[in-house]
């Protein structure tokens, strides 16, 4: 992906927000209604936390009654935040360190958006033109490009997977986002589904 794509340029700007005091199931029926996978909790306009799919699967797991509960229980507070004029590298190696798959975007001190893992996965996979394939032979010949200088009527030249993929992204088996994936049974993944 080119090194000067912005964190703002792949954010969602349409996020749901979210009080403390609301009631958890609203929250979630919210996520799925707008196709989200995250609340950002808001005291005013100052985001004080935020809520993910997985937040509310913990909560249940560790015995909470999401019928029961606030978004504040199953919230986790002062998320991850990140400037909108950061890089969508920065934005990768902060998501990375934290173990996070969503960051807040801020302009300021002011919530502007919301940066996911699958925002920055995607748009890696169309800025290097790669074609998914479940089942892809390791080696095999795909098309490859940069999507921000190429224009439509050029054609995409074959080069190797091994020799051009990047090795940072979402491993096909757990779904983590890491640095080190490796081609291992024709599927790209981390190092600890390589070993299992």
């Amino acid at each position: 992906m080119n090194g000067d794509v912005t964190v703002r340029e792949l954010m969602t700007r349409e996020y749901v927000g979210a009080s403390e005091g609301d009631d958890l199931v609203e929250a979630a029926e919210l996520m799925l209604e707008n196709g989200d996978d995250a609340v950002v909790v808001l005291r005013g306009n100052d985001a004080v936390g935020m809520v993910t799919e997985r937040d509310v699967v913990e909560l249940v797991v560790d015995g909470g009654d999401p019928s029961a509960a606030s978004v504040e229980q199953a919230m986790r507070p002062e998320p991850p935040t990140i400037g909108a004029g950061e890089t969508v590298s920065a934005a990768t190696d902060l998501m990375t360190a934290r173990s996070v798959r969503h960051l807040l975007v801020v302009d300021g001190d002011e919530p502007v958006g919301v940066l996911s893992e699958h925002d920055v996965v995607g748009a890696s996979t169309l800025a290097h033109g790669v074609e998914s394939g479940e089942g892809r032979p390791a080696g095999s010949e795909v098309m490859l490009a940069d999507a921000a200088d190429a224009s439509p009527n050029e054609e995409y030249s074959n080069q190797s997977v091994d020799e051009e993929y990047s090795n940072q992204g979402i491993c096909e088996v757990c779904g983590t986002l890491t640095r080190n994936l490796s081609s291992f049974n024709g599927q790209l993944v981390c190092s600890d589904c390589k070993n299992v």
